[in-house]
């Protein structure tokens, strides 16, 4: 008996935990979401996928967390059964997410030299091209950057737009302190004073690298509890089957008797 209020306690105990778990990685993947989605143009929209996926298989997480609470209270084998098929689902596409989190983590650096390569190319140009500069102007703003690899590229080939309509400035963006015409005839006045000195490639590598582990290392710890939790929910599902079919087994014998009686009775 005390063995069975272990495991119950051990399986409520682990599915609150999953589903906390759960809640966590799904808050994670849609913050990372909505910030990778506003750098967009400048890491070429190539993370936006992968951690919609993180944050879905958060939100199942979460979901089937609840059944399996539900399942432990009821003590409920059928709950426990689809609980337990669920979580090994979500365990598979977990896994597939966190080698392609890794896998794109170690490739970073290209995507983001060729989306920021473009971005300052034609920041500054409007429509379709307004992309490239919205998502500059989001990183340089929340990274306290300026331009690829500092703000003398605004005045070079590689910012050939910028230069060519706002030659001698930088964008607000770059400025410590953002206020309207607050980079203009910075760099033709040569004051430096108040501008952002880091170059933004290697702020943005290093931001999205250590989101990129973070998360990945974060979704692989999950795993392991998840996987606890699938063993010791499996346990109990036996259990409570076990006496499901005992009472089953038990109103069936029961049912017989009463037949019985009736007809030693009559």
């Amino acid at each position: 008996m005390v063995e069975n209020a272990r495991l119950t306690c051990s399986s409520y105990a682990l599915n609150i935990t999953t589903w906390v778990m759960g809640l966590a990685l799904g808050g994670a993947g849609a913050v990372l979401y909505l910030i990778t989605h506003k750098m967009g143009a400048a890491i070429n929209n190539e993370l936006d996928p992968i951690v919609l996926v993180i944050a879905a298989i958060g939100g199942v997480l979460f979901l089937i967390s609840i059944l399996g609470i539900i399942g432990v209270c009821q003590r409920k084998s059928m709950l426990l059964s689809g609980f337990i098929a669920a979580m090994i689902l979500v365990l598979i596409a977990q896994f597939a997410a966190v080698v392609i989190v890794f896998v794109f983590e170690s490739s970073v650096h290209y995507y983001l030299g060729d989306g920021m390569g473009h971005s300052m190319l034609f920041y500054g140009k409007a429509g379709d091209q307004q992309r490239f500069t919205d998502s500059m102007d989001f990183i340089q703003e929340a990274l306290s950057c300026c331009g690829k690899y500092g703000y003398m590229e605004y005045e070079s080939k590689n910012a050939s737009n910028w230069l060519s309509t706002m030659p001698g400035s930088v964008p607000d963006s770059c400025c410590e302190k953002m206020t309207p015409g607050c980079g203009k005839d910075k760099l033709k006045n040569k004051d430096y004073t108040g501008l952002f000195t880091k170059g933004c490639y290697v702020e943005t590598k290093k931001f999205l690298e250590f989101c990129l582990t973070v998360t990945g290392s974060a979704a692989l710890l999950f795993m392991f509890v998840q996987l606890l939790a699938i063993f010791v929910n499996i346990a109990l599902q036996r259990q409570c089957k076990e006496h499901e079919d005992y009472q089953l087994q038990s109103k069936k014998v029961k049912e017989i008797k009463d037949k019985n009686e009736l007809k030693t009775t009559a």
